[in-house]
Order: C-alpha cells, then structure tokens, then sequence
C-alpha cells in the first residue's frame, strides 16, 4: 500500500497500473488518476492495518487512510483494501473496476482456483 500511495505522490500512473490485478487494468481511468495524482498536494498514508491471510494464492487486507489537499480543501480517505499475490508480487484488487468472472470461472488472478474458491470473497471485504 505505501509504494501505492508513493505512486500517486509522484505521479508514476504506470506503476500504479502495473500492480493493478492484471484482469482490472483495461478497466482503470488512466486520466482520473494523472488528474488526481498531479491536482492533489499528499499529505500522508497512516497504515492502521495488515491482514496476510495466507491459502493458496496468498490474499491480504491492507487498512489505511491516506490525506490530501486539492482545490477543493482538505480530505481523507479510509479503506481497506484487498491484494492478492501471484508469481511472489502482490496485486490490488480495485473495488472499483468490474471483475467479468462468474462464480465458476476461473479466477482473474491466475490462480487456476474457480473465482469463487479464490477472489470473490476477498472482493465483499
């Protein structure tokens, strides 16, 4: 989660795209991003915290809040927010892009599980 937010602090729209789980990618706003990314002064990532659950691939839940300061004044956002690892790096699960999986396909994160033996429930978190 901190190289994350490090990655908006700097403006580095591809890594923030290349620890997206790949399946969400074509899904990701590229130009809501480099706006909000490049308009927003970053104050500071509290990582309150972490949850390795571990199976098979390995899932976690990160909980954080992250502030910030735009035209519009200050702000904060609190999430907790679900990754997946896969071939020893770990990827973002984005609650905002649509996973087109159903519950027995196979799992967008390669895993080779059914979708819903894997992600699916890390998605409701």
């Amino acid at each position: 989660m901190r190289s994350r937010y490090s990655a908006y602090v700097l403006g580095l729209l591809d890594y923030l795209h290349d620890t997206t789980l790949p399946a969400q990618r074509a899904g990701l706003d590229r130009a809501a991003i480099a706006a909000w990314s490049a308009q927003s002064t970053w104050l500071g990532l509290e990582v309150h915290d972490v949850e390795v659950l571990g199976g098979q691939p390995e899932h976690a839940f990160v909980t954080f809040t992250a502030r910030w300061h735009d035209a519009e004044g200050d702000h904060q956002h609190r999430e907790r927010s679900a990754f997946v690892q896969h071939e020893g790096r770990w990827y973002f699960i984005d609650p905002t892009v649509a996973l087109k999986a159903g519950r027995n396909d196979p799992c967008p994160c390669a895993s080779g599980q059914k979708f819903k033996k894997c992600c699916a429930s890390y998605l409701a978190g």
